[in-house]
C-alpha cells in the first residue's frame, strides 16, 4: 500500500572556517556524534562521484560504499598538516525530525564538516538521494508523504563530503519511519450496538467530531447527536435525543454543522400529518436540548452548512406527491429567522404543470459562494424524462449566480450527492450514475472550475451498484469519497477510498462488510487540517442497524 516519497530540494549543509582552525594548531571541534575515522586520504573514484551532478534516481552509489569504521577512502594525494600526513574531513549527518518519524511531513538534511568541501552526496542507505551538492544548510530537503517510496522502516541516511584536494569523509545517521498507510485505522473503530443506531453526517469540532444520527424506538425514528473524541474514538458523555425523524441515511439526513460559539446545530427532516417539514435544533454537548425550529409543512433538508452566524439548510418543497423542488434556506443562528430562500425547477415552458422532481442533496461553501448539488429530471434527446445532476450557485447572502445540468455524456442518468471545495480553486461533486435499462448505479465524480464550468470526471469500475454520499479533499490533492457498493450475490458494503484525481488508480480504499445481511453505508466524512479522514454510517447487524465512526491516516 501506498506510504511515502522522496522529493528533491534546495540543497545546503555547514562548514567550518579552516583558516581559524589552521591558526589554532589544527585542533579540530569535537563531533556530538558518531563522525569519519582519524585519518583521511584521497580517491579518484570518490572525488569523480562528489563532482557529479546526475541526477539521483538514475545514479547508482557503487563508487562509494559505508565502511564499518566510517574512514575516508585511501589515495595519493591530498592537503597535509604539520605532520605532513593528509588533513581529514570529518563528517557529522543532522536530521531534523525525531525518530521514529510518525507523521507526513519535511525532513531536513544538514551536514557539518571540520573544513571547507566542494560537494557532498547523500544516500539513503546505498541508494543516492542526491549527488555532487553544493555545501549549504540543508543539503537536502525529502517529503515523506504516503506514496511507496522509500517506505516505513528504518533508514541509513548517510553524507560524503568531497574536499577540493581529493580527501573525502563520512558520517551516517538512522531515521526511522513509521507512517501508517493511508486508509488505516487510527484508533479502533467505534461500533457497538446503540445508543445510536446510524451516523449520517460528521463536523470536525477541534480534536474531534460532532455527529448526528437516529436511533430506533418502539415509536419509530428519531434524530440524535453525540460527540466522539479525535484521541480515543469514543462517544464524550451520553447522546443527544431530538425529534422523530421521517428518512435517513447518506444524502437524506440528519445533518449537523457546527458554528464559532462552540455551538452545533442538527437539522432533519421531521414527519408531520402524512408529509413532512424541516426541524433544526441547536445543541451543546453536556447541556440539555435548545429550541427546535419547525418550517413548511411539504419541506424536508438532506444537508447543512454554516458560514459565521447564518445556517444553509438545502433539501426539497413537496408539490405533489412523489414530485418536488429544490429548496435552499438562509437560516439565522441565533434565532432561526429565515433570511433567504431560493426554489429551484424546471422554467414553466418546459413543465407547464411542475411535474418533474427536484431533489437537493448537497452544499458547501466555495470561496465566497456557496455550491448546492442534486438531481433533477430534464428531457433526453430522444424526449423521454432523465435524472441528471444540478448544480447551482450562490453568493452568501442567497443571490444566484448561476447554474448547470449535466449533459449525461456518458451514462443516460446522474445525480449530484454531495460537493467539496478544493484548495487550487473550483469543487469536486460525487454521487451515481446508470444506463436505463440497467438497475446498477456507478460512482461518479466530477470536477469543476472555479467559475463553475464542468471539467473532468471518472466512474469507478465496480461490477454492481455503487453510490458516493460525501467528499472531501486532504492536505496532499487526493479526493477521498465515502459512500456504499454493492457486490454480486451479497449486500451492500461501507466503502471509502481516495483517488488521485480524475485519472489513476485509487490510492487505498477501505471495505466495511457488517455482521449481518443488510444496507450498510458511509454516510458521511469530515478531514481535518492534517488529512485524517473521520468517517461515520451505519451497517446492518442482526436484526438492526449500529452506528460506526472511524478515524483513517491520510
Amino acid at each position: 500500500m501506498p506510504r511515502l516519497a522522496l522529493v528533491a530540494a534546495a540543497l545546503a549543509g555547514c562548514t567550518l572556517d579552516w583558516d581559524e582552525v589552521s591558526h589554532a594548531g589544527h585542533a579540530l571541534p569535537p563531533l556530538t556524534t558518531s563522525s569519519t575515522g582519524s585519518e583521511a586520504t584521497t580517491s579518484g573514484e570518490d572525488a569523480s562521484a562528489g563532482a557529479s551532478t546526475t541526477d539521483a534516481s538514475t545514479t547508482t552509489s557503487s563508487s562509494v560504499t559505508l565502511s564499518g569504521s566510517g574512514t575516508a577512502s585511501d589515495g595519493d594525494t591530498g592537503t597535509t598538516g604539520d605532520d605532513g600526513k593528509a588533513v581529514p574531513v570529518e563528517v557529522e549527518v543532522v536530521i531534523n525530525s525525531p525518530s521514529p518519524m510518525v507523521a507526513v511531513g519535511e525532513v531536513q538534511v544538514s551536514v557539518w564538516t571540520s573544513r571547507p568541501v566542494a560537494s557532498i552526496d547523500i544516500f539513503d542507505d546505498d541508494v543516492p538521494l542526491v549527488l555532487g551538492a553544493v555545501p549549504a544548510n540543508p543539503v537536502h530537503v525529502f517529503e515523506v508523504t504516503l506514496d511507496d517510496v522509500p517506505g516505513d522502516g528504518t533508514h541509513t541516511i548517510r553524507a560524503v563530503a568531497h574536499a577540493a584536494d581529493g580527501v573525502s569523509g563520512q558520517d551516517a545517521e538512522e531515521l526511522l519511519i513509521d507512517v501508517q498507510p493511508g486508509g488505516t485505522d487510527v484508533w479502533p473503530p467505534y461500533v457497538k450496538p446503540g445508543p445510536i443506531n446510524g451516523f449520517t453526517s460528521a463536523a470536525i469540532r477541534g480534536n474531534g467530531i460532532n455527529v448526528a444520527g437516529y436511533i430506533e424506538t418502539n415509536d419509530g425514528l428519531l434524530a440524535a447527536a453525540v460527540r466522539i473524541d479525535g484521541t480515543k474514538g469514543q462517544p464524550e458523555g451520553e447522546p443527544i435525543h431530538l425529534g422523530p425523524v421521517a428518512v435517513t441515511g447518506g444524502g437524506r439526513g440528519p445533518a449537523i454543522a457546527v458554528t464559532g460559539d462552540d455551538a452545533a446545530f442538527v437539522a432533519w427532516t421531521l414527519p408531520d400529518s402524512g408529509s413532512t417539514r424541516w426541524a433544526l435544533s441547536k445543541i451543546k454537548f453536556g447541556e440539555p436540548q435548545g429550541t427546535t425550529w419547525i418550517g413548511a409543512l411539504g419541506t424536508s433538508v438532506h444537508a447543512m452548512t454554516a458560514v459565521d452566524d447564518v445556517l444553509i439548510l438545502v433539501g426539497a418543497d413537496e408539490v405533489s406527491p412523489g414530485t418536488h423542488d429544490i429548496k435552499a434556506w438562509w437560516i439565522s443562528a441565533a434565532d432561526a429567522q429565515i433570511l433567504e430562500e431560493r426554489t429551484f425547477a424546471a422554467p414553466s415552458d418546459d413543465d407547464k404543470f411542475n411535474k418533474r422532481d427536484e431533489v437537493g442533496r448537497g452544499v458547501a461553501l466555495v470561496g465566497g459562494e456557496v455550491v448546492v448539488v442534486g438531481e433533477r429530471e430534464t428531457k433526453g434527446i430522444d424526449m423521454k424524462l432523465r435524472r441528471r445532476t444540478v448544480v447551482l450557485r450562490y453568493d452568501l447572502d442567497g443571490a444566484p449566480l448561476g447554474e448547470w445540468t449535466s449533459p449525461g455524456e456518458l451514462m443516460d442518468e446522474d445525480a449530484g450527492m454531495a460537493v467539496a471545495p478544493l484548495r487550487e480553486g473550483g469543487f469536486v461533486v460525487t454521487g451515481w450514475a446508470r444506463d436505463l435499462g440497467f438497475s446498477n448505479r456507478l460512482l461518479l465524480t466530477r470536477w469543476f472550475g472555479a467559475t463553475g464550468e464542468a471539467d473532468s470526471l471518472r466512474i469507478e469500475p465496480t461490477p454492481s451498484d455503487a453510490v458516493g454520499y460525501s467528499i472531501g479533499e486532504d492536505r496532499e490533492g487526493r479526493i477521498i469519497i465515502a459512500g456504499a457498493t454493492k457486490k454480486p450475490q451479497q449486500d451492500a458494503d461501507s466503502w471509502i477510498f481516495a483517488i488521485p484525481g480524475p485519472v489513476g488508480t485509487p490510492a487505498w480504499e477501505v471495505i466495511r462488510n457488517g455482521p449481518g445481511q443488510g444496507p450498510d453505508e458511509a454516510a458521511s466524512l469530515a478531514l481535518d487540517t492534517w488529512g485524517y479522514t473521520y468517517v461515520v454510517g451505519s451497517e446492518f447487524d442482526a436484526l438492526q442497524p449500529r452506528a460506526f465512526a472511524l478515524r483513517l491516516y491520510p
